[in-house]
């Protein structure tokens, strides 16, 4: 069973996966537009550093054939010339993220209803030995898609795709244009896990019996993992009881202090840029009273 922490913009960098280091199979940077990163000189959005134990994820928004092929190649080059900054076990397209940014633009849950064009992305992103490929994507950008069923056509066509770099889906049970606080619909699970992909379950997951309780009707054969990002605010020891029931591994648990000591000397290690480190201050209750300095990219700001 693989514990996966969820992308999660402005927060999920270096720093704050390693808090995760001993608990989670793979984590995920935020969300990177392939427009914005491949007009840069350099990447420093990047930063898959070693962690021991976890498998870290590239996560992209594109909906570019030419994007897709250059950022191939890039990421090829810059990770001989850098091994140790781009510790990279895959590639994740997303085709979930709600932000307009992405939606307005044809990408993210915009892309889900044009199951062809995600099999061509996931097929050029393929054309490589070195990187696993994954989809993230929702039930579809609004509720009539979800009436659609544009889920189950983008499946159909993914499921056509016969290469082992092709590992996963990742199924956020919502749709794109609901919000944060509306149910997450599970009717789906069933007939998405009789397709022949691997899928890692997200959204309204905070703990083991949550994920048994969304996938009590579902192919288990199918179903390989689970992921968490709200309840990782929170407590960054979420994957703890997990780790006990699935691997009877005793991970010890941690005072919100030593949590934040921990980060903090994450930050040290590789720093995090200034909007990261404003991100995690708000959101995480163990970093409130962070008082460190504000870091972009190893320089300190303030």
């Amino acid at each position: 069973m693989e514990l996966h922490l969820a992308s999660m913009e402005n927060i999920t960098c270096w720093a704050f996966r390693k808090l995760f280091a001993s608990s989670c199979t793979d984590s995920y940077t935020g969300v990177l537009s392939l427009n914005n990163l491949l007009r840069r000189a350099t990447w420093k959005e990047v930063d898959l550093y070693p962690i021991p134990g976890q498998r870290q994820w590239i996560q992209i928004a594109t909906a570019k054939d030419e994007e897709c092929k250059k950022f191939i190649e890039r990421l090829v080059r810059m990770k001989k010339e850098n091994p140790e900054k781009y510790n990279i076990y895959g590639i994740q397209l997303n085709c979930s993220s709600p932000s307009y940014h992405f939606t307005d633009i044809g990408q993210g849950p915009a892309l889900i209803k044009r199951a062809d064009k995600v099999s061509r992305l996931v097929k050029i992103l393929l054309n490589q030995n070195e990187f696993k490929v994954s989809v993230k994507t929702r039930l579809g950008l609004a509720e009539e898609e979800v009436r659609q069923g544009a889920v189950y056509r983008l499946f159909s066509e993914l499921e056509k795709i016969k290469d082992k770099n092709f590992v996963h889906v990742v199924v956020h049970f919502k749709h794109a244009r609901e919000n944060s606080d509306a149910p997450y619909n599970y009717s789906m699970m069933k007939k998405l896990s009789e397709y022949g992909i691997p899928i890692i379950v997200n959204g309204g997951i905070n703990n083991y019996n949550d994920f048994l309780r969304a996938t009590q009707n579902a192919n288990k054969k199918n179903i390989i993992g689970f992921m968490m990002g709200r309840e990782a605010l929170r407590n960054p020891d979420c994957f703890n009881e997990s780790n006990k029931i699935l691997y009877h591994k005793n991970l010890p648990s941690r005072t919100p202090e030593q949590v934040k000591k921990e980060f903090e000397e994450n930050c040290e290690i590789n720093p995090p840029k200034e909007g990261y480190m404003k991100a995690i201050k708000h959101y995480c209750p163990w970093a409130k009273d962070l008082v460190i300095p504000i870091y972009d990219y190893g320089v300190i700001v303030k």
